[in-house]
């Protein structure tokens, strides 16, 4: 991963990291030596935020910054572990969200930030969705991927069948639905499914869904971005 940002974030959801290469004017921020007061964020990282970080590499910014994905290379590459769980564990938790099909990485990324944020404790891509762990999609959810269970590459009708069968009322987004955000109900278990930005979702999503959910729009917007809309129905399925 890559960026202050997205390292923080994944130290701040837990994570390990292997190595981290940084221009020399940042190597401070993350040396295992390095004081409290040296990280302009350390109290969100949390105490002994350091004892997770392997070994830091100076670099110098000519060598670096050719190795970033980003256009604009903020001085920081960093490699950390991860791991997929299993279906069933993402079905044990109270909210998920079902990125299905979803091709973007900013956007997906940007739909698990705000899924870490609204409190939801699983993110399931179905196949055909990007890679979670790519690094724009890192950088869009600002390394926050570390800190929900992450389920990939299942089919939809798997998962929606999963999460079915673990008592989550399954709602789908659609710019035409059953009901208006403002009218739906709450449930103990609940799944947010986002269907593909072009598209929306699949006839397999229409068939294992349990209600249709929309946004109310005014004139003349006819849709919102992905990721936007996802944020707004997250927050309106919260507990």
């Amino acid at each position: 991963m890559e960026g202050p940002r997205a390292v923080d974030g994944a130290l701040a959801s837990g994570a390990t990291l292997e190595a981290v290469f940084a221009r020399p004017e940042l190597v401070d921020r993350y040396a295992p030596s390095g004081a409290s007061d040296e990280h302009p964020d350390a109290t969100r990282l949390g105490a002994g935020f350091r004892e997770r970080i392997g070994a830091v590499h100076p670099v110098p910014a000519e060598i670096l910054d050719p190795l970033a994905d980003a256009m604009n290379p903020q001085g920081v590459l960093a490699i950390a572990r991860f791991a997929d769980s299993p279906l069933k564990a993402a079905a044990a938790a109270a909210r998920v969200v079902v990125l299905e099909a979803v091709r973007d990485p900013g956007n997906a990324g940007a739909v698990v930030r705000s899924a870490v944020a609204a409190g939801f404790g699983a993110v399931i891509a179905t196949e055909g969705t990007t890679d979670l762990w790519s690094p724009k999609a890192l950088r869009g959810a600002a390394g926050l991927t570390f800190g929900p269970i992450v389920c990939r590459g299942r089919s939809t009708i798997d998962v929606l069948d999963a999460l079915g069968d673990a008592g989550h009322v399954r709602v789908r987004a659609t710019p035409n639905g059953d009901v208006s955000v403002d009218e739906l109900l709450r449930a103990e278990r609940m799944t947010l499914v986002i269907g593909n930005e072009a598209h929306g979702p699949s006839a397999e999503a229409v068939a294992g869904t349990d209600v249709a959910v929309t946004i109310p729009m005014q004139h003349p917007v006819d849709s919102l971005n992905v990721a936007v809309a996802a944020a707004v129905l997250m927050y309106a399925l919260r507990r």
